[in-house]
């Protein structure tokens, strides 16, 4: 028993002798790359940034960490610190992890009067949807969705002969099908309303998801949502989402695509 015990503690301690040969062999390989060289700090996103994400709160959150690099393979536009004029300023784009941090990636918000950013040349637009629809209320602000309807469709079955002549039949048949692949969430529930008691009104029927869109976006997102019924998809990196045609009530059970 003590010869087992014995070579299961040696082994252990070959094995963090190992480890940390390891990560000295790496700090010394990077030393030598830096070696003769100068070198210039950079800011690198940690993890994936939303697009719509102030510098700020990207840097609140711990997304973004700062590294060094050799002077001459670093962009001329790169950031090499968050400074208070760029904190203000937001993401146009998701920035994906490992990523280096270029001016051109921010851009300024313009504020609505009651202060909820949206990037620039989309609107934002609201609209309600109960806990089902928005994921189970894993939908928060800064995540990316894709939205999907679901509606009636009429078709013409045949005609059979009536005392008037042919008569038309129709059949309808629900169809499910992608609205719009990506959108971003702005915020989640009505501004307070000072007027308004606690539990008083808004919200039964659900919540308020408000998105930023482009005009035609906010169109067929708005005429949807009085004629169609709504579900949002939370997005990660990885969801694959393409227009297509569907699945309605006759094809959702056949094979998989």
């Amino acid at each position: 028993m003590k010869r087992r015990l014995l070579s299961i503690g040696l082994t252990l301690l070959l094995a963090a002798v190992g480890t940390i040969a390891v990560l000295v062999y790496v700090r010394n390989a990077d030393a030598r790359a830096m070696a003769g060289k100068r070198a210039t700090p950079v800011v690198v996103a940690d993890t994936r940034v939303p697009a719509g994400t102030s510098a700020e709160a990207a840097l609140r959150n711990g997304w973004l960490r700062l590294e060094k690099m050799p002077a001459e393979t670093v962009p001329t536009n790169a950031l090499g610190e968050i400074s208070a004029e760029l904190a203000k300023l937001v993401a146009t784009a998701d920035i994906q992890a490992g990523q280096l941090l270029l001016k051109s990636m921010f851009a300024a918000t313009k504020p609505t009067a009651a202060g909820l950013p949206i990037p620039e040349g989309k609107v934002a637009v609201s609209i309600e949807l109960g806990a089902p629809q928005r994921v189970a209320g894993y939908v928060k602000a800064g995540s990316q969705i894709a939205v999907f309807d679901t509606y009636t469709v009429l078709d013409e079955k045949s005609r059979t002969p009536s005392g008037a002549g042919l008569e038309k039949q129709h059949e309808s048949t629900q169809v499910t099908r992608l609205l719009l692949p990506k959108v971003e969430v702005l915020a989640l529930g009505a501004p307070p309303n000072p007027n308004v008691k606690s539990g008083d009104g808004g919200g039964q029927g659900g919540v308020l998801v408000t998105v930023a869109a482009t005009q035609a976006e906010a169109e067929r997102l708005i005429q949807r949502a009085q004629f169609g019924t709504l579900h949002f998809a939370l997005l990660t990196d990885s969801s694959q989402i393409a227009p297509g045609n569907g699945t309605d009530s006759r094809s959702v059970f056949g094979p998989a695509k």
